[in-house]
């Protein structure tokens, strides 16, 4: 894909006409494809903020009633309503949403201890998968996602495939865990923009791996790239990883791929090195078990560009994502290169619904709308990374937990 080939296509501007006469009280009743839509990245920011924080709206108002546990008292002492909330500025006073609160309150990880359930809406009815985060301090906070949802969040990652250059009758080959959320998506994405899709079942060694890639010639790999040194924060998940791969068929990897797929918090020096000395285009998306996906690096668009590599386009949808700094006792956005604390609201989200959440990311607003060459027009943020959740912030009172 050329940064002349991402344009806004009729579903979207269809969809936008739809939405200019009413059409849509609720985010769930937007077709799920519309969410594939390269629309959202193109279209200006004060009709994506009118879009979004129509939809947000809904989901705040929808949250007080659904998930009481975790937001009604909360909300109902900062006199938070939906009906106050004109515009983008107004829906910076809402508070953000945390795990664990060291200094006051009780975290919403002690309430899912008791009764993880409280993060199911109490309107969902249908069948619904359950996604347990990491759990690192003993109580994974789990997800609860639809049929509806799946179909969202994976034309949503397609979108991001596409800008990655991903197209139709590609082979790519998964080694992510395929009963995780991330690995089912990647299946359910790479499937709707019609590639032949190889997951690599848990018992292969990077040997089989390597040889399938051969035997298949697959083109697209989407792997978790390895530690450099034991402990590594950028390592997500054990077993097999692109080092690992590339120890056991370097030139089989060189030979076949021309896109490579990582994740993690940041792409390591090695692996940028590796991929551009053989040639191999590499992206990453951000996202997570609560919400994917939330940003992406791109492979559209001049060499030059800025959005490679670590530096991520923000997607507008189907979640809503902040880079946010605390000034009096509030959560507002951060400044062009300053740092700040990554937040995003679950907008197009029938299950689990999270506004605001802060689960403890940091990144860096680099780049504000329109500032890039690739022809995409969201803001681009980098070096997202872990963080201690600042006792400060949670002394003002800004947090809900």
């Amino acid at each position: 894909m050329t940064s002349s080939s991402v344009k806004i296509d009729e579903g979207f501007k269809e969809f936008l006409e739809e939405f200019r006469k009413g059409r849509f009280d609720s985010p769930l009743q937007v077709p799920p494809q519309i969410w594939g839509s390269h629309g959202w990245e193109l279209i200006d920011k004060r009709t994506s903020d009118e879009i979004l924080l129509h939809f947000i709206k809904y989901q705040i108002d929808r949250a007080k009633k659904t998930m009481p546990e975790i937001y009604k008292k909360a909300y109902t002492e900062r006199s938070i309503s939906a009906k106050d909330i004109k515009s983008i500025e107004d829906f910076w006073q809402v508070p953000g949403l945390i795990k664990d609160s060291s200094v006051s309150g009780v975290g919403i990880r002690e309430k899912v201890r008791i009764n993880p359930k409280v993060m199911l809406p109490t309107d969902v009815k249908t069948a619904v998968h359950v996604y347990k985060s990491g759990g690192t301090k003993g109580v994974p906070t789990p997800t609860f996602i639809t049929q509806l949802d799946r179909e969202i969040e994976s034309y949503a990652l397609g979108r991001t495939f596409e800008y990655q250059g991903m197209k139709p009758g590609n082979v790519g080959l998964s080694i992510y865990n395929p009963t995780h959320k991330g690995g089912e998506m990647i299946k359910e994405a790479l499937t709707k923009l019609n590639m032949i899709y190889i997951p690599r079942r848990t018992t292969e060694t990077a040997e089989d791996v390597i040889q399938t890639i051969k035997d298949y010639k697959v083109n697209v790999l989407l792997a978790v790239q390895g530690p450099i040194r034991e402990g590594d924060p950028t390592a997500k998940g054990p077993g097999l990883d692109l080092l690992k791969l590339v120890a056991a068929g370097e030139q089989v990897l060189e030979d076949n791929l021309k896109i490579l797929f990582l994740s993690g918090y940041r792409l390591i020096p090695e692996a940028i090195s590796w991929s551009e000395s053989h040639n191999i285009s590499l992206a990453t998306t951000l996202g997570s078990c609560e919400a994917i996906p939330q940003a992406t690096s791109t492979n559209i668009g001049p060499a030059d560009r800025i959005c490679k590599h670590n530096n991520l386009h923000i997607l507008n949808g189907p979640h809503y994502v902040e880079v946010l700094k605390e000034e009096d006792g509030v959560f507002v956005p951060t400044k062009k290169d300053e740092d700040g604390i990554l937040a995003y609201t679950t907008i197009a989200r029938e299950g689990t619904i999270y506004i605001r959440y802060l689960p403890g990311d940091s990144a860096l607003k680099l780049r504000g709308h329109g500032e890039c060459s690739c022809g995409l027009k969201s803001e681009i943020i980098t070096d997202v990374g872990r963080m201690s959740m600042p006792e400060e912030v949670i002394e003002t009172g800004c947090c809900i937990g």
